[in-house]
């Protein structure tokens, strides 16, 4: 199996160096490089989800590079860069020594990795674990190290509390008791000062963000107005995070400032980016396209997109972008391309 997985990383390096040759992987443009928005911007992230990297669909790949290739020729040093979950798309050590070769250039302080389904559900999950640990922890300095799925990272101060399941499942996740308490026990301490905290996990809640629709279809239709989360019992759990979901709910809308980010859907820029979970207390669902594989159900559905994120004193804000193409999107592309989230104080 290790010759195997060696003789296919071989030939996607091949194949990759063929492709950037003829010119099928593009530089992206350099008219609209990434900069800081806001002079007062004391935090600036990126947040991409489900490059899904295999030896068979070498597009996947090619749209990741192209989006690795933008953050390179940015004019700002990241603080951050997040990746929502479904990194390989079979979990296999080579894939993610594909995407570490593809990301490493990146100008960001640090790299925090969300689990998805797809990276732990064919193996024996303590392995699973220590082949995904093992690949963030090579960006990030020792101190930083990790070796449990959830965990919670500092950045600059604020807090990012990272969500992964307890079990290989094969589509959604299990949490576990002790996962959920130090979530809860986490925000309580986070939120007390009026700080956002970020909570990153590959997997919606139930219902969110268009689901059961959006998972699998490519012709949702849209309500009118933005939706908001509406909380009940006896859910569809497809596409979801699966039965821990309300407990996940009761405990990010107890607390302040909390963005709930998520990946998982394929989804494009539009109508089911932005959700808000619960208005009273500013917890905001923002689910992520896949940068790796084309999306649906959006306004606009190119691969190789994601969010660039700054965050003030006393705001949020998301800026949609194209990074395989090298630009912001405007209302043209995607009502919503900038969202703007005013904070709790």
């Amino acid at each position: 199996m290790v010759g195997l997985e060696k003789f296919f990383f071989e030939l996607m390096t091949l194949l990759m160096s063929f492709l950037m040759s003829i010119g099928s992987i593009a530089t992206p443009g350099t008219t609209d490089l990434i900069r800081q928005m806001n002079d007062d911007a004391t935090l600036k992230f990126v947040v991409t989800g489900d490059p899904q990297v295999c030896s068979y669909n070498p597009s996947r790949e090619a749209s990741l590079i192209e989006a690795s290739q933008d953050l390179v020729n940015s004019q700002i040093n990241l603080d951050a860069f997040i990746i929502a979950g479904d990194i390989a798309e079979n979990g296999l050590q080579s894939e993610f020594d594909r995407v570490a070769e593809d990301i490493r250039d990146i100008p960001a302080k640090h790299f925090i990795m969300a689990a998805g389904n797809h990276d732990i559900r064919l193996r024996e999950y303590d392995q699973c674990v220590e082949t995904f640990t093992g690949f963030m922890n090579q960006f990030n300095a020792e101190e930083n190290h990790k070796t449990e799925l959830h965990y919670e990272y500092d950045v600059n101060g604020y807090k990012f509390l990272v969500i992964g399941s307890d079990e290989a499942n094969f589509e959604d996740a299990f949490i576990s008791s002790e996962q959920l308490q130090w979530l809860n026990l986490s925000l309580k301490e986070y939120t007390k000062n009026g700080d956002p905290v970020f909570v990153i996990c590959h997997y919606p809640l139930a219902e969110g963000h268009g689901l059961p629709n959006t998972w699998g279809s490519a012709n949702s239709e849209p309500t009118k107005g933005l939706p908001e989360y509406i909380y009940k019992d006896g859910y569809d759990y497809t596409g979801s995070i699966g039965n821990q979901s309300n407990e996940i709910y009761d405990i990010i809308t107890s607390y302040e400032n909390v963005f709930f980010i998520t990946g998982h859907l394929h989804t494009g820029f539009g109508y089911y980016t932005y959700q808000t979970i619960d208005k009273e207390n500013n917890v905001q669902g923002i689910n992520v396209p896949s940068v790796g594989i084309d999306n649906k159900d959006g306004t606009y559905n190119n691969p190789g997109t994601g969010v660039y994120v700054e965050v003030t004193d006393d705001q949020v804000i998301f800026y949609a972008r194209d990074f395989a193409e090298g630009r912001f999107l405007t209302e043209k592309d995607f009502p919503e391309a900038i969202k703007t989230y005013d904070l709790i104080k």
